[in-house]
């Protein structure tokens, strides 16, 4: 079975902001695309521009949305690479069974380790993609990891413009 798990970073420039104007059209817009991947669950991290984000693909799909604490960009105060060891784990912890499609909104730190901490669990190598994972998002960046039986088969990036 097929299913796909969406890292997708909020399309304000702090989480903690609500969308402006322009910004609530680009949440539109990425509703419009993600909406064709038919995801049944909606991972939101905390902060207004996330849940703002996943706003109109919730009212598309008729879904709600669940903040999670385990979507958070806070971490102890670690080395750089421990932290981002500790924020994919903490985020592995809230992800739905992975045979199910899931977009996941939040802050680029958190997608940057978890797309790693997903890859790392499956056995992935992301050296064949085209460019590494970064915690330097651009607004309503992210990537798509596509599944096969709930393992990671692919990675693409989401680039809706």
């Amino acid at each position: 079975m097929l299913s796909a798990l969406i890292l997708l970073r909020h399309v304000s420039d702090d989480p903690a902001d609500r969308l402006t104007d322009a910004q609530s059209r680009r949440a539109w817009a990425l509703a419009d695309f993600l909406q064709l991947y038919n995801p049944t669950t909606l991972l939101s991290g905390p902060g207004s521009a996330c849940t703002e984000t996943l706003g109109p693909l919730a009212s598309r799909l008729d879904l709600q949305s669940s903040v999670s604490a385990d979507l958070a960009s806070d971490a102890p105060k670690l080395l750089p690479v421990h932290a981002a060891v500790w924020l994919g784990a903490r985020a592995l912890r809230c992800l739905p069974d992975p045979r199910r499609t899931s977009v996941v909104c939040a802050e680029g730190p958190v997608l940057a380790a978890l797309l790693v901490a997903v890859a790392a669990l499956d056995g992935h190598d992301l050296a064949f993609h085209s460019q590494e994972p970064s915690e330097e998002l651009l607004p309503g960046g992210g990537w798509v990891l596509h599944r096969d039986d709930g393992r990671l088969v692919d990675v693409k990036p989401l680039s809706v413009r």
